[in-house]
């Protein structure tokens, strides 16, 4: 399972083996961080990103991941030349579990459970799960957030994928991107 290299890295190793520990964490992007973040989620600007996270141990090498997002974003306005802004201020949770060994990894994913992440090793990068779950967000509000320019790059990459292995979650991440609503 390849992992995406995270435009706001945050690499959280947890230490030792007690239960009921927390562990809080405040991230907020810079400036050559949130210009980044803006390009990849296919944004015009990205002008506040925040998030707060705290990690509980649930067990030996599971943990629940709850934070809390507050960002601001402008994204161009369909058919104009102006921008809309959005402020995201909502919460994420995610349950993590390390140290999966690599041939575990489909069947586990595969099971049945309230495990959302698995890793094969023993850092979490809270930076990219924090961006994973903006992008969820974003989803969640509007369903166009992303830029024309960026859904056409989408649509070349998906057209010339048409007889790859994974060609049909391609064509259904087209549609969902072709999919017109307006906030």
């Amino acid at each position: 399972m390849k992992q995406h290299k995270s435009e706001m890295p945050f690499l959280w190793k947890p230490q030792g083996g007690c239960h009921n520990s927390k562990e809080q964490f405040f991230l907020k992007a810079s400036r050559s961080q949130k210009k980044l973040i803006a390009a990849r989620l296919g944004l015009k600007a990205l002008n506040d990103l925040e998030v707060k996270i705290v990690i509980s141990r649930k067990d030996h090498n599971l943990f629940l991941v709850k934070g809390k997002i507050n960002a601001e974003i402008f994204k161009a306005a369909e058919n104009s030349s102006e921008s809309e802004d959005f402020v995201v201020n909502d919460g994420f949770q995610e349950i993590i579990q390390l140290n999966v060994p690599a041939d575990r990894l489909e069947v586990l994913a595969k099971e049945e459970g309230n495990v959302t992440e698995f890793y094969t090793n023993d850092t979490i990068d809270l930076g990219e799960i924090s961006l994973q779950n903006l992008s969820l967000l974003l989803d969640d509000i509007c369903y166009d957030f992303q830029n024309i320019e960026y859904q056409e790059k989408i649509s070349d990459q998906s057209t010339e994928a048409k007889d790859r292995p994974f060609s049909n979650l391609a064509s259904l991440l087209n549609e969902k991107m072709g999919y017109k609503t307006n906030c």
